[in-house]
Protein backbone atom coordinates (compact mmCIF):
# COMPACT_ATOMS: atom_id res chain seq x y z
CA UNK A 1 0.00 0.00 0.00
CA UNK A 2 1.52 3.59 -1.38
CA UNK A 3 1.95 6.13 1.38
CA UNK A 4 0.65 9.35 0.87
CA UNK A 5 2.97 11.89 2.20
CA UNK A 6 1.87 15.14 3.51
CA UNK A 7 2.87 17.20 0.55
CA UNK A 8 1.73 15.46 -1.88
CA UNK A 9 -1.87 15.54 0.25
CA UNK A 10 -1.80 19.03 0.46
CA UNK A 11 -0.89 19.57 -3.79
CA UNK A 12 -3.81 17.81 -4.18
CA UNK A 13 -6.05 19.28 -2.08
CA UNK A 14 -4.73 22.75 -3.41
CA UNK A 15 -5.02 21.33 -7.01
CA UNK A 16 -8.44 20.72 -6.01
CA UNK A 17 -9.12 24.31 -4.51
CA UNK A 18 -7.97 25.52 -7.62
CA UNK A 19 -10.40 23.63 -10.20
CA UNK A 20 -13.33 24.51 -8.06
CA UNK A 21 -12.17 28.07 -8.22
CA UNK A 22 -11.80 28.23 -11.84
CA UNK A 23 -15.06 26.29 -11.89
CA UNK A 24 -16.87 28.96 -10.11
CA UNK A 25 -15.36 31.92 -12.50
CA UNK A 26 -15.87 30.10 -16.02
CA UNK A 27 -19.43 29.39 -14.50
CA UNK A 28 -20.00 33.11 -13.88
CA UNK A 29 -18.41 34.33 -17.29
CA UNK A 30 -20.44 32.11 -19.29
CA UNK A 31 -23.68 33.55 -16.90
CA UNK A 32 -23.01 36.68 -17.71
CA UNK A 33 -22.73 36.39 -21.21
CA UNK A 34 -25.93 34.63 -21.50
CA UNK A 35 -28.45 36.78 -19.38
CA UNK A 36 -26.26 39.59 -17.80
CA UNK A 37 -24.61 40.62 -14.89
CA UNK A 38 -27.25 42.40 -12.64
CA UNK A 39 -29.64 38.97 -14.43
CA UNK A 40 -26.90 36.70 -12.36
CA UNK A 41 -27.53 35.87 -9.23
CA UNK A 42 -24.80 33.77 -6.76
CA UNK A 43 -27.59 31.18 -6.63
CA UNK A 44 -27.50 31.26 -10.18
CA UNK A 45 -23.53 30.63 -10.39
CA UNK A 46 -23.67 27.87 -7.76
CA UNK A 47 -26.67 26.37 -9.47
CA UNK A 48 -24.65 26.04 -13.07
CA UNK A 49 -21.65 24.80 -11.03
CA UNK A 50 -22.73 22.01 -9.33
CA UNK A 51 -21.55 23.67 -5.89
CA UNK A 52 -23.41 24.74 -2.69
CA UNK A 53 -23.39 28.28 -1.89
CA UNK A 54 -21.13 28.05 1.55
CA UNK A 55 -18.55 26.71 -1.12
CA UNK A 56 -19.10 29.92 -3.45
CA UNK A 57 -18.33 32.10 -0.08
CA UNK A 58 -15.14 30.20 0.44
CA UNK A 59 -13.69 31.61 -2.48
CA UNK A 60 -15.58 34.45 -2.62
CA UNK A 61 -16.90 36.75 -0.16
CA UNK A 62 -19.05 38.97 -2.17
CA UNK A 63 -19.93 39.00 -5.69
CA UNK A 64 -17.95 41.94 -6.04
CA UNK A 65 -14.77 39.85 -5.27
CA UNK A 66 -15.67 37.59 -8.09
CA UNK A 67 -15.69 40.53 -10.60
CA UNK A 68 -12.41 42.09 -9.29
CA UNK A 69 -10.41 38.23 -10.09
CA UNK A 70 -12.61 38.28 -13.46
CA UNK A 71 -11.13 41.52 -14.12
CA UNK A 72 -7.43 40.68 -12.90
CA UNK A 73 -8.05 37.55 -15.82
CA UNK A 74 -9.08 39.76 -18.46
CA UNK A 75 -6.34 42.33 -17.98
CA UNK A 76 -3.74 39.20 -17.48
CA UNK A 77 -4.79 38.17 -21.17
CA UNK A 78 -4.38 41.54 -22.73
CA UNK A 79 -0.73 41.68 -20.56
CA UNK A 80 -0.20 38.32 -22.53
CA UNK A 81 -0.87 39.97 -25.80
CA UNK A 82 1.64 42.52 -24.98
CA UNK A 83 4.04 39.94 -24.59
CA UNK A 84 3.51 38.17 -27.71
CA UNK A 85 3.93 41.21 -29.54
CA UNK A 86 7.17 41.85 -27.88
CA UNK A 87 8.29 38.89 -29.94
CA UNK A 88 7.27 39.83 -32.93
CA UNK A 89 9.83 41.38 -35.37
CA UNK A 90 8.04 44.42 -35.63
CA UNK A 91 8.27 48.66 -34.67
CA UNK A 92 6.65 49.51 -31.41
CA UNK A 93 4.07 51.32 -33.06
CA UNK A 94 2.85 48.17 -35.33
CA UNK A 95 3.00 46.30 -31.86
CA UNK A 96 0.74 48.65 -30.59
CA UNK A 97 -1.72 48.36 -33.20
CA UNK A 98 -1.51 44.96 -33.22
CA UNK A 99 -2.48 44.72 -29.41
CA UNK A 100 -5.36 46.76 -29.67
CA UNK A 101 -6.77 44.99 -32.79
CA UNK A 102 -6.26 41.48 -30.51
CA UNK A 103 -7.67 43.03 -27.86
CA UNK A 104 -10.93 44.10 -29.71
CA UNK A 105 -11.18 40.28 -31.04
CA UNK A 106 -11.07 39.00 -27.30
CA UNK A 107 -13.95 41.69 -26.02
CA UNK A 108 -16.19 42.06 -28.83
CA UNK A 109 -17.04 38.83 -29.73
CA UNK A 110 -18.06 37.11 -26.65
CA UNK A 111 -21.66 38.15 -27.43
CA UNK A 112 -23.42 41.26 -26.88
CA UNK A 113 -24.49 40.22 -23.30
CA UNK A 114 -20.64 40.23 -22.40
CA UNK A 115 -20.57 44.32 -22.55
CA UNK A 116 -21.98 44.37 -19.07
CA UNK A 117 -19.38 41.77 -18.12
CA UNK A 118 -16.64 44.28 -19.55
CA UNK A 119 -18.53 47.84 -17.96
CA UNK A 120 -18.06 45.64 -14.80
CA UNK A 121 -14.31 45.40 -15.69
CA UNK A 122 -13.12 48.87 -16.49
CA UNK A 123 -14.68 50.18 -13.72
CA UNK A 124 -12.47 47.81 -11.88
CA UNK A 125 -9.50 48.29 -13.67
CA UNK A 126 -9.45 52.27 -13.95
CA UNK A 127 -9.44 52.28 -9.66
CA UNK A 128 -6.27 50.03 -10.00
CA UNK A 129 -2.77 51.85 -9.54
CA UNK A 130 -1.08 53.22 -12.66
CA UNK A 131 2.68 52.03 -11.14
CA UNK A 132 4.48 50.23 -13.92
CA UNK A 133 6.51 48.37 -11.04
CA UNK A 134 3.40 46.21 -10.02
CA UNK A 135 4.03 42.95 -11.13
CA UNK A 136 1.18 41.10 -13.77
CA UNK A 137 -0.46 44.61 -14.24
CA UNK A 138 -0.93 46.42 -17.57
CA UNK A 139 1.46 48.92 -16.98
CA UNK A 140 4.05 47.09 -16.34
CA UNK A 141 3.65 45.46 -19.21
CA UNK A 142 2.95 48.47 -21.67
CA UNK A 143 6.00 50.08 -19.74
CA UNK A 144 8.19 46.66 -20.93
CA UNK A 145 7.05 47.34 -24.44
CA UNK A 146 7.67 51.48 -23.94
CA UNK A 147 11.19 50.35 -23.07
CA UNK A 148 11.80 47.81 -25.87
CA UNK A 149 11.01 51.15 -28.40
CA UNK A 150 13.69 53.14 -26.22
CA UNK A 151 16.58 50.78 -26.78
CA UNK A 152 15.80 50.24 -30.44
CA UNK A 153 15.09 53.70 -31.06
CA UNK A 154 11.71 54.13 -32.45
CA UNK A 155 10.41 55.35 -29.34
CA UNK A 156 11.01 59.42 -29.04
CA UNK A 157 12.38 60.51 -25.61
CA UNK A 158 10.75 63.93 -25.66
CA UNK A 159 8.82 62.33 -22.98
CA UNK A 160 9.64 59.71 -20.37
CA UNK A 161 8.75 56.57 -20.46
CA UNK A 162 6.58 56.16 -17.38
CA UNK A 163 4.18 59.29 -19.11
CA UNK A 164 4.21 57.29 -22.30
CA UNK A 165 3.16 54.28 -20.42
CA UNK A 166 -0.25 56.18 -18.83
CA UNK A 167 -1.23 57.41 -22.26
CA UNK A 168 -1.20 53.88 -23.81
CA UNK A 169 -2.90 52.45 -20.37
CA UNK A 170 -5.04 55.40 -20.32
CA UNK A 171 -6.12 55.14 -24.19
CA UNK A 172 -6.58 51.73 -24.03
CA UNK A 173 -9.00 51.84 -20.61
CA UNK A 174 -10.64 54.90 -22.36
CA UNK A 175 -11.62 53.29 -25.30
CA UNK A 176 -13.09 50.16 -23.91
CA UNK A 177 -15.11 51.58 -21.16
CA UNK A 178 -16.95 53.84 -23.44
CA UNK A 179 -17.76 50.68 -25.52
CA UNK A 180 -18.68 49.18 -22.57
CA UNK A 181 -20.97 52.17 -22.03
CA UNK A 182 -22.46 52.68 -25.27
CA UNK A 183 -24.01 50.32 -27.91
CA UNK A 184 -23.68 52.50 -30.61
CA UNK A 185 -19.80 52.94 -29.99
CA UNK A 186 -17.43 51.10 -32.23
CA UNK A 187 -14.92 49.42 -30.58
CA UNK A 188 -12.57 47.59 -33.04
CA UNK A 189 -12.79 51.21 -34.99
CA UNK A 190 -12.12 53.51 -32.37
CA UNK A 191 -9.24 50.32 -30.63
CA UNK A 192 -7.47 51.04 -34.64
CA UNK A 193 -7.71 54.87 -34.46
CA UNK A 194 -6.57 55.23 -30.66
CA UNK A 195 -2.75 52.90 -31.23
CA UNK A 196 -2.67 54.80 -34.73
CA UNK A 197 -2.92 57.73 -32.75
CA UNK A 198 -0.61 56.20 -29.82
CA UNK A 199 2.15 55.29 -33.26
CA UNK A 200 2.19 59.19 -34.06
CA UNK A 201 2.81 60.30 -30.72
CA UNK A 202 5.58 58.06 -29.32
CA UNK A 203 7.16 58.07 -32.75
CA UNK A 204 10.55 59.81 -32.92
CA UNK A 205 11.08 62.31 -36.04
CA UNK A 206 12.68 59.62 -38.02
CA UNK A 207 9.94 57.04 -37.20
CA UNK A 208 7.24 59.59 -37.50
CA UNK A 209 3.62 57.83 -39.04
CA UNK A 210 1.82 59.99 -41.33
Amino acid sequence: MAVVQPGDQMSRRERRRHEIHQRIIDSAVELFDARGVVDTRIDDICEHADLAQKTFFNHFPTKQHLFGEIAQSFLAHVCSLVEEARKEPAGTGQRIIQIFNRAADVVHHRGPRHRELVQEVARISSTESTDPSRVGSLPEAFHALVLDGLAAGDVTRAQGPLFLTEMIVSAFQGVVMSWAHDEEYELDLHLEEAARFLCRALATDENAVT
